[in-house]
């Protein structure tokens, strides 16, 4: 317990200290290992770096990335826009809405909230201050929308809890769809009563059913993509990591080839873009695995299990416990980060109180979606802060509706599990 202390103490100081949380993870294990009773080599740090990024699956994550970077080098990303348009454009809190079903629509080709937030923070925000609205419930809008990219599938932070738990991905991305569907219609549905409260700009189109009809043919090759990959894993004809090579390999063949709209000097850039963001995933995964390691080397999780089922065996309020301890992690941590060091820790006492992994891993990315949003550290906040030119302060003020409206959410997830596992039970 001692060792368990003092690596807690190196870590929050070092992130308190503004230290990159894979470097703290990485120092603060050195330190444990430096503290305990057992001799353990420090060979073992870069051997634990290297063997817990050695993982097939984990090969998702580059390929998705890449799926996003050559959606957006080319037209796809401006025909789901136009087909988000003309579905709810005419709707009260028209542009708000737009953003909401685009960021639903990417979400289902990426897999990432930043990037997700980056692209359409860049066409809806500034088209949204035209329009009258104002300038924080824009941004606020674009970056808890943003949060729906690691809930629908396919998700990266699923991907990172199939690898660390040994769980099937396909079932984390299909117990996914409702619950990211659940978020995105709640956010539609806070856009239109802060519009009508605070007298927003009201948009005075119509349903056009030709426009529709035409945005739907025009972006159809798309729209499909992420079929393509839920029914492809489901069906059982591509594994997870195929699905994410499948995704890119269509998206550059539809920019290129079909729509003829991306040039040759796109592609490296796209590769570029997806392998800095990869290698800055794939590090804080790495970084967590030896943390992790480490704490289950010392029975952290067999002292923690024993703490809280000897306190409560009662499943929902073991539940609502994970949902605090998961709201706060995500407030402070990286999503990657978070997942793979309470995964190990916290994993052990849900299968204890009975409750499936895969339910367990969906409640943990939907809570840390919302930290996605939560200050100090939410990543869409400081992505959304820089397209807006808005200070940090107004955009919390802003986005505070948003997060009341997600816990809600949460919680209607957590202990309504039928929800979204009756589509993962369905396909066995």
């Amino acid at each position: 317990m001692t060792v368990a202390v003092i690596v807690l103490v190196v870590l929050f100081v070092l992130m308190f200290l503004g230290v990159p949380i894979a470097i703290s993870l990485i120092l603060a294990s050195i330190s444990g290992f430096l503290s305990s009773i057992y001799y353990v080599p420090l060979e073992v740090v870069p051997q634990r770096l290297l063997t817990s990024v050695d993982s097939f699956p984990l090969l998702a994550i580059p390929f998705f990335m890449l799926t996003g970077e050559f959606m957006m080098s080319g037209s796809m990303g401006q025909r789901i826009a136009g087909f988000a348009f003309a579905s709810v454009g005419w709707l009260r809190a028209g542009l708000a809405q737009v953003s909401t079903l685009t960021s639903m629509f990417f979400a289902g080709i990426s897999g990432s909230g930043a990037a997700d937030t980056a692209a359409v923070g860049k066409m809806m925000i500034p088209m949204m201050e035209k329009k009258g609205y104002d300038k924080g419930f824009a941004a606020a809008t674009v970056a808890s929308a943003g949060t729906i990219a690691v809930v629908i599938p396919p998700s990266i932070p699923m991907i990172v809890y199939g690898v660390t738990a040994g769980v099937s991905i396909g079932d984390l991305f299909t117990a996914g769809i409702v619950p990211g569907i659940l978020i995105g219609l709640s956010i539609m549905m806070l856009n239109y009563w802060l519009t009508k409260k605070n007298n927003y700009s009201q948009e005075n189109t119509k349903f056009e059913f030709s426009s529709f009809k035409k945005t739907f043919f025009e972006g159809i090759l798309a729209l499909i993509l992420p079929l393509i990959i839920i029914f492809g894993i489901r069906g059982g004809i591509f594994t997870p990591t195929e699905a994410g090579a499948i995704a890119a390999a269509y998206a550059f063949i539809i920019n290129k080839f079909v729509y003829k709209d991306m040039d040759w000097k796109d592609v490296p850039e796209a590769f570029i873009k997806a392998g800095k963001m990869t290698g800055m995933v794939v590090f804080i995964i790495a970084a967590a695995n030896l943390f992790g390691w480490l704490l289950t080397a010392e029975q952290i999780p067999q002292l923690l299990v024993n703490l809280v089922t000897g306190f409560s065996d009662n499943r929902y309020l073991i539940l609502l416990m994970f949902t605090v301890i998961f709201f706060i992690a995500g407030c402070f941590l990286n999503a990657s980060a978070a997942i793979t060091i309470l995964t190990p820790l916290l994993l052990p006492i849900a299968i204890a109180a009975g409750i499936d992994p895969v339910f367990f891993g969906l409640i943990m990315v939907v809570n840390l979606s919302i930290g996605l949003i939560t200050p100090p550290v939410g990543l869409d906040l400081f992505v959304v802060k820089g397209i807006a030119d808005i200070s940090y302060d107004k955009l919390v003020r802003s986005i505070a509706p948003f997060i009341v409206v997600m816990v809600v959410d949460l919680l209607i997830i957590t202990f309504f599990p039928a929800l979204s596992m009756f589509w993962v039970t369905m396909g066995k």
